[in-house]
């Protein structure tokens, strides 16, 4: 394996070291995240949020009580009891892995209905080659069971701490063009919804749709706004091997070729580090059963890390971001990277060793992975970094998803910003850069409208909501070029609120979402302001106050908005003239 460059100038870069040098390291005695629902009497008075700890808003999410209903039968006597009291209701999954608030229910006696204890594999009809699943299966429980019966999800999210309703709710998917595309949603053949219903049908009815039906195209992406999905069956495919190769390239011609590499290989995807100039390729296609090799990946930033090094790890950033040392956070990024393609990303040739390229396997062990979630005792010492229960990462994440018509404009754009600083773009690298992955033109409603590449960045978030960050308009200005430049569409299950803002305007099939939404609950008592705003139904997710646009909630037009006293007031973009970013200004005269 190649060396990892000795960076080590301060103390920062032998933090990371060391965060790096336990991430390599497979720490067993991990905690899971919390329960996202936490009551101060059994199941009631209770509180929700995500498995960050903070919706994008910071609001703190209330409702009356929790239900845990552990059959489609228990689920129809909860909704039915619920819709005869006109109580407002939310579904909320084991892991609660999304960051906006699409649990968060209308006052303080709303209903949260957790699919926690929905957790079986039903069925799989092996002549038809599809499996029916409960909505609280996991994405690792599905891939398991399949494999132990000899088939596949041919695609799915990298991170497996997904719920099969979850991570239909919000469209996840993993990254490839071919065949139906690595839209989850784009393999259901079935799905059992239990929605409210008038007073004669027993105030909940169980819709079964299948592909025959053209409302599984709004129920296949609901926001879960249509109630609560029961059951899924999935078009599985025969297991089958694949081959990974990461290669490391110049990002000079990364326009170019981003148009064409995920045609050349089914699974590809890209990682990118803009200030580095560089880009990552993974190639990755399938090969004959026959082939040898026995490969696993195991991500090494969904791996389990010493709770201690997360919080000096955290610490020294908050340190960088209040001195403004861009140039520590260029080293540690390099330190970072390096370690990261050093260990293969995760990938052993073996399950213990990595060896060489190619990695070959079969597809269940290399789809998706998160060991951090495994918990063999009750203890903090290690925990998935992300954990809010310890100090650790903390960050904002922009994801959407950009046509393929115009990707490689966006490119050149972001590397024009790029070019005029070199180092702003350093604290995402810190954060592996930008994942770049394929989704391909969906059926569903609210699913991608074209074939498109979807942009994956993660960046640190201050635990102050009035604190700006390093380069604050410049990751202000690639966010707000790819929605009004771009049309860019968000990734449900992640995003400020701005990328939601007037977002309906975008998909064609809109208003016919919208006409099955009031079908299937015309009380909208599985709505929320915030799902209405979304949808178009109420004024935008936009909050006009004092920093709002440090924390995405609005694009700053006057300076109150940004931080004056920081020094950062509202100014137009330096490429997108129609952005309004909040940058750093140097007031001494």
């Amino acid at each position: 394996m190649p060396a990892i460059p000795m960076l080590f100038s301060n103390k920062f870069n032998v933090l990371l070291l060391w965060k790096c040098l336990c991430l390599l390291v497979v720490l067993v005695g991990c905690n899971p995240p919390g329960e996202p629902v936490k009551c101060s009497t059994k199941d009631s008075n209770c509180t929700v949020t995500n498995s960050y700890g903070m919706f994008p808003d910071r609001a703190i999410c209330r409702a009356g009580n929790v239900a845990y209903p552990t059959s489609e039968q228990e689920l129809v006597s909860i909704v039915s009891a619920a819709t005869k009291s006109k109580r407002k209701m939310k579904v909320v999954t084991h892991f609660s892995h999304s960051i906006p608030k699409l649990v968060c229910p209308d006052g303080q006696d709303g209903l949260l209905v957790s699919t926690k204890n929905l957790n079986r594999v039903l069925k799989t009809n092996t002549e038809a080659m599809t499996m029916t699943v409960e909505s609280g299966v996991t994405l690792r429980q599905l891939i398991t069971e399949a494999a132990k019966a000899g088939f596949a999800l041919p695609y799915a999210p990298y991170w497996w701490g997904l719920t099969i309703g979850g991570l239909l709710g919000t469209g996840a998917h993993g990254s490839s063009l071919w065949g139906k595309g690595s839209s989850v949603h784009d393999y259901v053949v079935e799905m059992r919804i239990v929605s409210p219903a008038k007073a004669e049908d027993g105030y909940a009815k169980v819709w079964v749709l299948n592909e025959r039906d053209k409302d599984l195209d709004a129920a296949k992406v609901s926001l879960g706004v249509l109630g609560v999905i029961s059951q899924v069956t999935f078009k599985l495919q025969p297991l089958f091997k694949r081959s990974i190769t990461y290669v490391r390239k110049d990002d000079t011609d990364l326009g170019d070729e981003a148009v064409t590499f995920g045609k050349l290989h089914e699974f590809a995807d890209i990682f990118w580090y803009p200030s580095q100039r560089k880009a990552i390729y993974r190639i990755d296609d399938r090969v004959p059963i026959n082939v040898s090799g026995n490969g696993v990946y195991n991500f090494t930033p969904f791996r389990s890390t010493l709770s201690l090094v997360l919080a000096l790890v955290r610490s020294s950033e908050e340190t960088q971001e209040s001195s403004g040392d861009a140039e520590g956070k260029c080293l540690n990024a390099k330190l970072m990277t390096s370690t990261l393609q050093s260990s293969a990303y995760g990938l052993t040739n073996n399950g213990a060793i990595f060896t060489g390229y190619p990695v070959i396997g079969f597809h269940d062990r290399l789809q998706s992975s998160g060991t951090c979630l495994d918990s063999l005792e009750d203890s903090l010492i290690t925990a998935c970094p992300w954990d809010p229960r310890i100090k650790g990462e903390f960050f904002h994440q922009t994801t959407f998803s950009i046509g393929l018509s115009v990707v490689k404009s966006f490119i050149q754009d972001v590397q024009k910003l790029v070019s005029m600083d070199p180092k702003s773009l350093c604290g995402l690298e810190l954060y592996n850069g930008i994942l770049m992955r394929y989704v391909k033109a969906s059926t569903a409603y609210l699913g991608k409208q074209e074939d498109a590449i979807d942009f994956d960045i993660t960046y640190y978030r201050s635990k102050d909501p009035m604190a700006p960050r390093l380069y604050q308009d410049v990751l202000e200005e690639i966010e707000q070029m790819a929605l009004f430049k771009y049309n860019a569409l968000p990734h449900w299950g992640k995003n400020r609120n701005l990328l939601f803002d007037g977002v309906m305007k975008r998909y064609k099939n809109g208003g016919e979402f919208l006409k099955v939404k009031n079908k299937y609950d015309p009380w909208g008592l599985f709505s929320s302001e915030w799902t209405d705003q979304v949808l178009g139904l109420r004024n935008g997710v936009t909050i006009l106050k004092e920093g709002c646009a440090l924390e995405g909630l609005c694009v700053c037009s006057q300076d109150v908005h940004c931080a004056p006293s920081k020094g950062y007031l509202c100014k137009f973009g330096k490429i997108f003239s129609d952005a309004r970013v909040c940058a750093r200004v140097n007031t001494k005269t």
